[in-house]
């Protein structure tokens, strides 16, 4: 999701080169559903898919394949483009209705309108009877309580599979609106082991003058999944820790260990 020169460069060079220490799992990601229609090196959050979670997601067959109330969006938005690239041709649908406009941030391109759910599937180029068996079993299925977008709220459904944990509710009223989404890799979980110098290591011995924040180490904190707002973070604090055990690896002195004290 960054520029067409982000490929790793330095990541490879240090584990493959220099057989820097490397943590984390290359097959897991932070890697999100963004709309399909998005340039492939795409403009960040604003491309971002933020509705899944008040409505259903299909595949290209027009089946379900994943809770989408599992835990609130923060939590799980992450996910989701890993589970779309697991589907037939590596794109899913996010559905709604109207009941969910106002309730989640835009994207920047409009989403596909309909005034009945047959003709949205039409609009869409899905298999129409397998489309509205998929919708017709959800809404059926779902047992509606205090609806709570903000909390996990115990509107559910029961019979059917997947299940919806939170946030169901019937996709019923018009008009309806579908995002077709793919999956947009930001970071892969593989990265640089550290310590709590932030120092990498070399056959488990930590670098005297060589330290790391942020992306290229975040294997030492995510094994799956995200937390919004971890990338930031691990960017500063490990930042400030790798920046002032630099500076005094190039006075000559060693790496502070544990946290950095403020200073006034």
């Amino acid at each position: 999701r960054g520029t067409a020169f982000n490929k790793g460069v330095l990541l490879k060079h240090l584990l493959d080169d220099h057989q820097v220490d490397g943590i984390g799992d290359p097959t897991q990601a932070h890697m999100v559903a963004i709309d399909a229609r998005a340039p492939l090196y795409d403009g960040g959050i604003c491309t971002r898919i933020d509705c899944v979670s008040l409505g259903v997601v299909v595949n290209r067959e027009a089946v379900r394949f994943y809770d989408e109330g599992e835990d609130f969006w923060p939590k799980r938005y992450a996910i989701w483009g890993r589970l779309v690239a697991q589907q037939p041709g590596q794109i899913a649908y996010s559905i709604i209705d109207s009941k969910a406009i106002g309730r989640f941030m835009p994207p920047v391109f409009p989403g596909v309108k309909a005034d009945s759910l047959p003709e949205l599937a039409q609009k869409l180029g899905l298999d129409v009877d397998t489309f509205m068996q998929t919708m017709t079993a959800y809404n059926s299925a779902c047992k509606v309580g205090n609806f709570d977008h903000t909390a996990l709220d115990d509107c559910h459904t029961e019979g059917v599979t997947p299940a919806k944990t939170h946030w169901a509710r019937p996709i019923d009223t018009g008009p309806f609106y579908a995002y077709a989404v793919r999956p947009g890799v930001t970071f892969t979980y593989l990265g640089l082991k550290v310590d709590d110098t932030a120092a990498v290591r070399f056959a488990d011995q930590p670098s005297r003058n060589l330290f790391v924040a942020g992306e290229m180490m975040a294997g030492n904190v995510l094994g799956k999944g995200y937390t919004a707002g971890v990338g930031m973070s691990i960017g500063t604090a490990f930042g400030r820790i790798a920046g002032r055990n630099a500076a005094l690896a190039a006075a000559g002195k060693d790496a502070e260990r544990g946290a950095v004290k403020d200073e006034v």
